[in-house]
């Protein structure tokens, strides 16, 4: 009896595996949406990337990315009463001044900002205005009869104490960077961090870059830093990440932001490294954008430097 049940199953799986047939779904693609990517910090122009949304499963190519840029918005930013209209530009005609925030703002080595490059990179920007601490500014874009908006704050400035060095338990030449930070006695503030190791760029920290203070409201707190990354790196040494080296001069890009800058860093890291997992805590990106995607955000920054010996 054993046995011919055993040999029943076995039957059936067979047919089962003689059914299998493939399986095409067409799905249909979403409805296009402009993307903003914007900031604006002391000291330094605003600078808004505007792109349109690209298909989940298009080829992604530097000719796609270089066609997603849209070009002849009314791009407009007010602060104190007055509006600031953004001027369209290439990154060939990018000025030195432009190029380092460009670079700093959204990780790009400067040397990739020349146009030697054959990728042309494109922001709206504008001369007129710069960022100043506790000031409120607004954003509109108007394009082919949408209307984006968005509201944001360069909060006042939340420095570090003190950065120091740990050294790896097993390689000599690899160190762990340490930093102390007293939080303000005031629930809502909020961090976003970046390194630069000598002359690369400024990067975000890989999984994590935004912290706020829900759980350190008026603490002091210590705490490991991870090292930034380049975005959309490919593959990570996970035996060499976070971690710094010997002669590295290492310089930290301490931002405070507000609330709705915070929660849209933090659902897309969730997001990211959730890589969608079908098990994964259901995610969606809290953008600031009404009427798009995106984030339009305001710094507060401090810069803290160490050498490692």
């Amino acid at each position: 009896m054993r046995k011919s049940r055993i040999l029943y199953l076995l039957a059936v799986l067979l047919l089962l595996a003689g059914c299998e047939q493939d399986l095409t779904i067409d799905l249909p693609e979403g409805q296009e949406k402009l993307v903003v990517e914007g900031h604006i910090e002391q000291g330094a122009p605003p600078v808004v990337v505007l792109t349109r949304s690209v298909p989940v499963f298009s080829e992604i190519s530097l000719a796609t990315l270089e066609k997603s840029f849209v070009h002849g918005a009314a791009v407009t930013v007010t602060a104190g009463g007055r509006s600031y209209p953004l001027e369209e530009v290439p990154s060939a005609a990018f000025s030195e001044k432009l190029k380092e925030v460009v670079s700093v703002q959204l990780g790009i080595p400067a040397a990739q900002l020349g146009g030697n490059s054959g990728f042309l990179f494109y922001v709206y920007t504008t001369d007129a205005l710069e960022g100043a601490l506790g000031e409120r500014y607004g954003l509109e874009i108007r394009f082919e009869g949408q209307t984006l908006t968005a509201s944001t704050t360069i909060p006042q400035l939340n420095p570090l104490d003190s950065l120091w060095i740990v050294p790896h338990p097993t390689q000599d030449s690899l160190k762990t960077l340490y930093y102390r930070y007293t939080d303000p006695d005031t629930l809502g503030n909020s961090v976003r961090y970046f390194t630069k190791r000598n002359s690369e760029s400024f990067f975000p920290g890989l999984f994590s870059s935004v912290f706020n203070d829900e759980l350190v409201n008026g603490k002091s707190i210590s705490f490991p830093l991870d090292r930034g990354e380049p975005k959309g790196q490919a593959e990570v040494d996970l035996d060499l990440y976070s971690y710094f080296g010997l002669g590295d001069t290492v310089t930290i890009r301490w931002a405070a932001l507000d609330l709705p800058h915070y929660r849209f860093w933090y659902s897309l890291e969730n997001e990211q490294n959730s890589n969608g997992s079908p098990i994964g805590t259901p995610n969606i990106t809290q953008s600031n954008i009404q009427g798009g995607l995106g984030v339009w955000g305001g710094y507060g920054v401090t810069y803290h430097k160490i050498f490692i010996e």
